[in-house]
């Protein structure tokens, strides 16, 4: 059977059934494709405003979708438990797999400001059309948002003309490295070891145990630069991390390659992370080691490590009634930094949402500090710009099931410029100098895929 006809006995069968029962939901239809296709690069080659793209750091799972069955979005604040509640109440077991892709800005409380207009204070939709892969093959899936008063030929019409203008025709691409040039940081260095010094006077002064600075740093792109083909550089360097990219206007994009899953929940089962504490990795296979062996061994690093530890394990304590947590931290090796890490997980208690879930992990002290409310309090009157969706909870929602990542090492594409975040954990023997050299290290995962001539502002 054709696809086209696919479509409309489907289409047509479905309204028939909410008919019955009156009811609206989204509908999924997919379709194996007998070739191979890259989502990326089939991501690449739509004209479609809205692009979403994501895929998990075992590879196991890939999709690149384009429009929107369904998207649920506010420059406003807004409580996580109504957001949660919209979010599934077009959601049904018939079709389970279905996603919602999205975010929630940094802090819930600000309303979005520059840069991050366009993504409001939170943004989740649920892609028109997917290309997918995961271990099984690759798909083509169609989402539907369904009322039961709906017109069945105006729905089957609207579809297959959407359908008719996606492109299957993939050319190869040779991904140009695009150009940077002037760069300006906020804070530049020296404001930036002022913050530093400002945090160390309240950790001498015990009001916090950890502070977590952030930077932002703006470079102007020479040529045009489309977010599907950077996202592909960066790709193709950066091993064990999840990618993402979310394209909600033609002119801007937010993309990440971040190591750090927030938390992934399948019915009561969680599962959660801690990962603070970086060396750079080594030229060679000698010095990589030796970076290795300083950061298992740093006193600063581990005490730094053990206060995210600390603080998830008070987190799920409150969510759960059984909890794991890795008694010593592993190395996770990226290209060019390694982290310490550890796993933790547990058994939710009953009736604890996803909202409960964020409210409670996010911030974690990897990116907010400990004690949680002080540090925040500190970084809204040290940092100057907007952290929007940098180091925010960005991920998946399911019927039954989600996922969310800690949105780190990550950048912003608007228009003409890249935008670039990166942070650092300030604990009491903290030195301004070293983690400038660590935020520096943290963006290289985008600067070693471009061409960059930009010097360091730091007056």
């Amino acid at each position: 059977m054709c696809l086209h006809r696919k479509i409309i006995d489907f289409i047509v069968d479905e309204l028939k059934t909410l008919a019955e029962n009156s009811q609206s939901k989204i509908v999924r239809l997919e379709v194996s494709i007998d070739h191979d296709i890259e989502p990326l690069h089939w991501l690449s080659q739509q004209k479609s405003i809205i692009k979403t793209y994501w895929s998990d750091r075992h590879d196991r799972f890939e999709m690149a979708g384009i429009g929107s069955a369904d998207l649920v979005f506010s420059r406003e604040k807004a409580s996580s438990h109504v957001l949660f509640k919209r979010l599934r109440k077009f959601l049904s077991c018939k079709y389970s797999c279905v996603r919602y892709y999205g975010g929630i800005c940094f802090s819930q409380n600000q309303i979005a400001s520059y840069p991050w207009q366009d993504f409001g204070n939170h943004f989740f939709l649920v892609p028109k059309f997917e290309v997918f892969k995961d271990q099984a093959g690759t798909y083509l899936a169609l989402n539907l948002l369904l009322h039961h008063s709906d017109n069945a030929n105006k729905k089957i019409q609207q579809t297959l003309q959407e359908l008719a203008a996606i492109n299957f025709n993939l050319p190869h691409q040779q991904c140009e490295k695009p150009q940077l040039s002037k760069r300006v940081d906020f804070p530049n260095q020296l404001q930036w070891y002022n913050n530093v010094n400002k945090g160390l006077t309240y950790l001498d002064q015990g009001i916090l145990e950890k502070v977590v600075l952030a930077r932002q740093t703006e470079f102007t792109i020479v040529d045009s630069c489309q977010p599907e083909h950077l996202l592909s550089l960066i790709q193709k360097e950066q091993n064990c991390s999840f990618q993402f990219c979310f394209q909600l206007d033609r002119d801007k994009a937010f993309i990440g390659s971040t190591p750090e899953r927030l938390y992934w929940r399948q019915s009561s089962q969680i599962q959660t992370e801690a990962i603070a504490g970086t060396r750079p990795r080594g030229a060679s296979y000698q010095e990589d080691n030796n970076f290795a062996k300083e950061l298992l061994s740093s006193p600063k690093e581990i005490r730094e490590h053990k206060l995210v530890l600390k603080g998830l394990q008070e987190t799920l304590s409150t969510l759960c009634h059984q909890v794991n947590i890795a008694e010593d931290p592993n190395l996770l090796r990226l290209n060019q930094v390694q982290h310490l890490y550890s796993h933790c997980s547990g058994i939710l208690n009953p009736e604890i949402s996803d909202a409960d879930i964020i409210n409670q992990l996010h911030p974690t002290p990897a990116v907010g500090g400990y004690p949680r409310q002080k540090a925040l309090e500190l970084i809204a009157s040290l940092e100057t710009f907007s952290r929007g969706f940098y180091a925010s909870p960005i991920g998946w929602v399911a019927l039954d099931s989600a996922e969310f990542l800690v949105s780190i090492r990550s950048g912003l594409i608007q228009r003409n410029k890249l935008i670039l975040f990166a942070g650092a954990g300030i604990i009491s023997d903290s030195q301004p100098e070293a983690e400038w050299e660590e935020l520096e290290n943290k963006i290289r995962n985008f600067l070693q895929v471009v061409s960059c001539q930009a010097s360091v502002d730091i007056i």
